[in-house]
C-alpha cells in the first residue's frame, strides 16, 4: 500500500435512500459530519444517492432531475463548513444545452460529485462530477436508456476513453491525493473491453472508490470479493466499495439492497465491512493496523428469508394509509398459504392477519380444512370461513357452466379472489396471491383468480423454496411449529373437483425440505440461465442433466419410464411456460430474490413456443435405441 494513502481516513455512509432528494442530501450531510468528528477526512456514499436508483422514466421528468441537481450542488454548498472530501452519486446535467442525449432530451450523467471547500470538484471532461464508464442495460438495470456514458463522449470529443477516465486530485492536510472514483458497473468489467479500474491505476490514482446501487442476490457479495480481490491484486491499490440499503421497486419487482459495504487492502483482503441490511457510517483508517476479516455466511434459506422479509416491509411502506391496516389471506389448508399466513403474522403481528378459508361443497376435504384452522389457531390470528357454494353455482348457473369442467374450477378460483377483495376493502387492508415461481411460470394458476392480489410473497420462490422457508419459520423464526407438519407432508392438490373426479393433484415433481425437485429446477433453468429446450434435450442425451439441474441420481428414471414420456413432459412444460406468458405480464408484485424474476427483470413478449431445427433433430435422435435413458437401465 502506498505509503502516503496511509493518511486516509475514508467513511462509508450506508443509508436507505428516501423519495426526496433534499432529505438524502441532509441525512449525508448529518452522517458525513458524525464521520468528520471521528476523524474522516473523505466520506463517501453511495451512487444515485440522491434518488431511487430504480426510478423509471421519472429521469425523463425535468422537474425531478432539476431538484436532483439543486440537491447535489445543496451538499457541495455545505462541504464548506465540512473538513473533508465529500464523494456522493446523483445525476450530472449537461451544462451546454447543445449536447443532448440520444433520446433528443436534455443530456444526463449517473454521476459521482467529489466537493470540497463549497465546491464541486471538475473532472478531466470539464464536468463538475465523474461520469460513470459502464452502464448496465440488461436484467432490471436501464441506465442507458436514461444515461450518457464516458465512452460515448470520449468518442464524441473524439478522445479515447483512458483519456476521460482520470483519478480526481484532492488536497488533504496539504498532500495531493489521486481518487479513482467509479460507479458500480465501472468495477464489474469483465465482460467489457474497458476496464476502469485498471485504467485508473495506470493514470496514477492512490485508491479505488466504488459508490453502488447493487441489489441483493444469490451469493453476490461473495462474487463480489471475488472481483475486487483481482482488482487489488492487479492494480495494488486499496479498494473501498459503498453501497445503500432498504428497497427499490420497478413496479413490478420489489428488490432488496443489502448494504454491506466493505474496505479491502491492496491485498484483496477484506479490512472492514458494513452490517447488511443496517444504515451506519464506518469510518476505515488506512494507516491502522487492519487485520484482514471474514463476510459471515448464514445459510441459503437464512438469506433467502431475509431479503424477502426486507422487501416485504418495503412493499409495506408503500401502501396508502387506507390499505396497510390488515392483510387477508386466502387458506386453504395448503403449503402456500399457510407459509403466507406464519410469514404475515410474523411481520405484522397476529391482530393484523384475517384468515380466510373458502371450501365449495364437498370438494374441500375434512383434513385440509381442520389444517388450515389448526394453523390459524397455533398463530392466534382470526380465522373466518365463507363458503362460496351459493355465488360459485349462481354465477355458473347464470352463463351455463357445467359442474366438473375447466370453467367450473376457474368460477371457485375467481369467486375466492372477490371473497378476499371485498374483506380487505372493508377492513382497510390487502389481500395476497400466494402463488410460486413455478406455478407462476407454467400458468399453473386462474389469472382473475389466486394469480390476483396486492402482493405476491413467492413469486419468485421455487416450490421447493417454500417447503424450506416453512421449515425455516417453524425452526427458527417462531422456534415451534407453527405450521403443522401435516401441511407440509400432503402432497399438492387444488380441490377444485369432487373427491374422486377429475385431477386433484399439481401435474409437476416439485422439491422437498431436503431435495430439489425436477419441475422447480427446471424453471430456475429456463428463467435464470436462460436454458432453451434444445439445452435440456442436450444434457438428457449426454446422461447429465441429472447433474446439470442438482437433482437426487435416478429422479428422470423415477419420474418417466421412458425417452418419450419424458421428451412429452419436456414439450408440455414448454408449451404451459409460453401459453402463460399473458398470465404473467399481468402478474402481481412481489420481492426479486432469485438471479432472475418475473417482472420487469424477466421481460417477456406474447409469443408461443419456437421449436427449431435443432431441436427436431435432437428430439430425434431420442427415438434411437441406445439414447440415454435406455442404457442407464
Amino acid at each position: 500500500m502506498k505509503a502516503k494513502v496511509r493518511n486516509l481516513k475514508v467513511a462509508m455512509v450506508q443509508i436507505t435512500i428516501a423519495n426526496s432528494p433534499f432529505e438524502n442530501a441532509r441525512r449525508f450531510l448529518m452522517e458525513a459530519k458524525r464521520a468528520v468528528a471521528q476523524g474522516a477526512n473523505i466520506v463517501v456514499g453511495s451512487e444515485m444517492m440522491l434518488s431511487h436508483y430504480l426510478a423509471g422514466d421519472r429521469y425523463e421528468d425535468e422537474g425531478f432531475v432539476d431538484e436532483m441537481w439543486a440537491a447535489a450542488k445543496y451538499i457541495a454548498a455545505a462541504s464548506r463548513s465540512i473538513n473533508a472530501v465529500l464523494i456522493y452519486g446523483g445525476i450530472g446535467l449537461d451544462p451546454d444545452p447543445k449536447r443532448v442525449g440520444e433520446d433528443g432530451r436534455f443530456r444526463k450523467y449517473n454521476a459521482a460529485f467529489v466537493a470540497q471547500n463549497g465546491q464541486l470538484i471538475e473532472s478531466v471532461t470539464g464536468l463538475p462530477f465523474v461520469v460513470k464508464t459502464l452502464l448496465p442495460n440488461y436484467r432490471i438495470f436501464d441506465d442507458a436508456r436514461h444515461f450518457f456514458d464516458a465512452r460515448k463522449l470520449a468518442e464524441e470529443l473524439d478522445l479515447v476513453v483512458d483519456d476521460l477516465v482520470q483519478p480526481v486530485s484532492v488536497r488533504i492536510d496539504g498532500k495531493e491525493y489521486q481518487l479513482g472514483v467509479m460507479l458500480c458497473e465501472d468495477m464489474w468489467d469483465l465482460d467489457y473491453q474497458v476496464k476502469p479500474s485498471r485504467i485508473l491505476k495506470d493514470n496514477g490514482a492512490d485508491i479505488l472508490i466504488n459508490l453502488s446501487a447493487s441489489n441483493w442476490s444469490w451469493r453476490k457479495n461473495q462474487k463480489r470479493d471475488q472481483v475486487v480481490a483481482d482488482i487489488c491484486r492487479q492494480t495494488r491499490l486499496p479498494f473501498v466499495y459503498v453501497n445503500n440499503v432498504g428497497v427499490q421497486n420497478n413496479g413490478k419487482n420489489f428488490i432488496t439492497f443489502d448494504g454491506a459495504s466493505t474496505a479491502y487492502n491492496a491485498a484483496g483482503e477484506i479490512v472492514s465491512l458494513a452490517t447488511r441490511y443496517v444504515e451506519e457510517t464506518i469510518v476505515v483508517d488506512f494507516g491502522a493496523d487492519l487485520s484482514p476479516k471474514q463476510r459471515s455466511m448464514q445459510p441459503d434459506v437464512a438469506e433467502l428469508f431475509e431479503a424477502i422479509e426486507v422487501a416485504t416491509r418495503g412493499f409495506l411502506d408503500t401502501l396508502p394509509d387506507g390499505a396497510k391496516q390488515k392483510v387477508v389471506i386466502g387458506v386453504s389448508g395448503g403449503m402456500d398459504s399457510a407459509l403466507s399466513v406464519a410469514f404475515f403474522t410474523y411481520l405484522m403481528g397476529q391482530g393484523r392477519v384475517i384468515a380466510v378459508n373458502m371450501p365449495y361443497g364437498n370438494f374441500n376435504s375434512k383434513e385440509t380444512k381442520d389444517d388450515a384452522a389448526e394453523l390459524c389457531r397455533r398463530l392466534g390470528v382470526e380465522y373466518r370461513v365463507v363458503p362460496i357454494d351459493a355465488m360459485v353455482d349462481a354465477r355458473c348457473s347464470l352463463v351455463g357452466i357445467v359442474p366438473g369442467s375447466s370453467q367450473h374450477k376457474t368460477s371457485q378460483a375467481k369467486e375466492r379472489m372477490e371473497v378476499l377483495s371485498e374483506i380487505a376493502g372493508q377492513v382497510g387492508g390487502f389481500f395476497t396471491s400466494n402463488a410460486n415461481w413455478t406455478e407462476i411460470a407454467f400458468g399453473y394458476g386462474t389469472l382473475n383468480g389466486d394469480l390476483r392480489g396486492t402482493f405476491a410473497p413467492w413469486m419468485n420462490c421455487l416450490k421447493q423454496d417454500v417447503y424450506r422457508l416453512a421449515d425455516y419459520l417453524n425452526r427458527e423464526v417462531f422456534d415451534r411449529e407453527v405450521i403443522p407438519q401435516s401441511i407440509i407432508d400432503r402432497p399438492p392438490m387444488d380441490e377444485l373437483t369432487a373427491p374422486g373426479v377429475g385431477e386433484r393433484g399439481d401435474p409437476f415433481a416439485y422439491g422437498t425440505v431436503t431435495e430439489n425437485g425436477y419441475h422447480d429446477q427446471m424453471v430456475r433453468a429456463i428463467v435464470a440461465f436462460r436454458r432453451p429446450a434444445e439445452w435440456f434435450v442436450e444434457q438428457y442425451l449426454d446422461g447429465t442433466l441429472e447433474s446439470e439441474l442438482q437433482l437426487p441420481p435416478g429422479t428422470l428414471r423415477a419420474l418417466f419410464p421412458s425417452d418419450q414420456v419424458w421428451l412429452e413432459d419436456l414439450e408440455r412444460c414448454f408449451t404451459l411456460f409460453h401459453n402463460a406468458i399473458f398470465k404473467r405480464v399481468q402478474s402481481v408484485p412481489g420481492p426479486l430474490v432469485d438471479k432472475r424474476s418475473f417482472g420487469w427483470d424477466f421481460r417477456e413478449s406474447v409469443l408461443p413456443w419456437v421449436k427449431t431445427q435443432r431441436y427436431h433433430e435432437l428430439a430425434e435422435q431420442l427415438q434411437e435405441p441406445d439414447s440415454m435413458l435406455e442404457v442407464a437401465m
